[in-house]
């Protein structure tokens, strides 16, 4: 009897261990063998698991330091979906993966999946315009404008959808990350009562950082001082932004995963000798992993300030600077006052050209000034 007490216990305990690791185990309609499925962090824009098909077949596995949002990408199709430390499955057609998958995991999909239900009749409108206007399935400009009216209308149902969820379910991940995504637009009131209801549990994740970062902590704008951070060089130094005071300062956002940002960098290190001898740049990278970082930086010739907190996406200094899309980057001022936010990189533009441009306006109205 005492034997079979303890086995029941130590099967019942295995059965309560936390997995070490995530495995999805998935099936897609529709591929040829050999296609590459991938885990997308869209935040960091870099892949960060994938395997290949097999009969539509695949399996990826991992670890996550919390559950994470993530795309589960196939060819041009995605899927969200919510990653924790335990078996996961996958199953849907490749042909709008987003609307018709299937995926079985813990409460935080459970809540994705809950949220996908809400939104799909929004979704599907909303891609069938699309689609129509792509193809250009009007016959008037009436038709046209008919079907723009739709996209709008049901893409922006969905995204109210999607907030008000997130604010429903703050005690949660899913819910957390929605709110942090979409601080800017959600009336700081709410925004307040929602942070400092957060449950122990998330108070020390990430996105709960940033956002009471956010809430309580000084915010960079335009006419504003810059401010101050201390972050590291790829060679470990510390770095800090008032080292560079008496000159001009583009500070640059970037990510190894973020297309315009490398374009931007490419940009810079190609035409590096008319950058004006005044004139600092400093690349601050949103990359969580040093290998990241270095390999982007070396391809890139990056020969400036390249620094990072190594924070990712919800770190201080990002948050500070209202960073919520890359590239994002900002002048400076000799006297340390925010002249310009860009958001974007347009190739079309010559940045150097432009930057130059907005240093003499500056100088002209600061001479008026006197």
């Amino acid at each position: 009897m005492r034997v079979l007490v303890v086995l029941l216990t130590a099967l019942f305990l295995s059965c309560q261990t936390k997995h070490d690791g995530f495995v999805i185990n998935g099936q897609i309609e529709g591929v040829e063998d050999s296609t590459l499925v991938i885990l997308y962090d869209v935040e960091q824009q870099m892949n960060i698991y994938s395997a290949f098909s097999k009969n539509g077949k695949f399996v990826l596995q991992g670890n996550v330091e919390q559950p994470t949002g993530y795309w589960l990408r196939c060819g041009n199709e995605y899927a969200n979906i919510q990653v924790e430390n335990l078996e996961m499955t996958f199953t849907s057609p490749i042909e709008n993966m987003n609307i018709n998958c299937k995926i079985t995991g813990g409460e935080e999909q459970r809540l994705q999946n809950k949220l996908q239900e809400l939104q799909r009749p929004y979704d599907v409108a909303y891609l069938a315009a699309y689609d129509s206007l792509v193809g250009e399935k009007y016959a008037t400009e009436e038709e046209k404008r008919q079907l723009i009216d739709r996209f709008n209308t049901a893409q922006a149902a969905s995204q109210q959808i999607y907030i008000d969820f997130g604010k429903r379910h703050a005690d949660s991940y899913l819910g957390l990350d929605i709110i942090y995504r979409n601080r800017q637009s959600i009336a700081r009131d709410s925004l307040i009562t929602l942070f400092e209801g957060l449950p122990p549990s998330l108070k020390t994740a990430s996105n709960a950082e940033g956002l009471r970062v956010f809430l309580y902590e000084e915010i960079a704008a335009e006419g504003k001082p810059f401010i101050d951070f201390n972050a590291k060089t790829l060679d470990e130094k510390n770095f800090m932004l008032s080292s560079l005071r008496g000159k001009h300062i583009y500070l640059s956002f970037w990510s190894a995963g973020c297309g315009p940002c490398r374009m931007e960098n490419k940009f810079f290190s190609e035409n590096f000798e008319r950058v004006p001898e005044d004139l600092a740049i400093v690349s601050f990278s949103l990359d969580k992993g040093v290998t990241a970082w270095v390999k982007a930086s070396e391809q890139d010739s990056i020969l400036w300030h390249n620094v990072s907190d190594l924070k990712g996406g919800s770190g201080k200094v990002k948050t500070q600077y209202g960073v919520q899309a890359m590239a994002t980057s900002f002048l400076i001022d000799k006297n340390g006052t925010i002249i310009k936010k860009f958001v974007g990189f347009d190739p079309q533009t010559d940045i150097i050209d432009e930057l130059v441009k907005k240093i003499e306006e500056s100088h002209e109205k600061n001479s008026e000034r006197v």
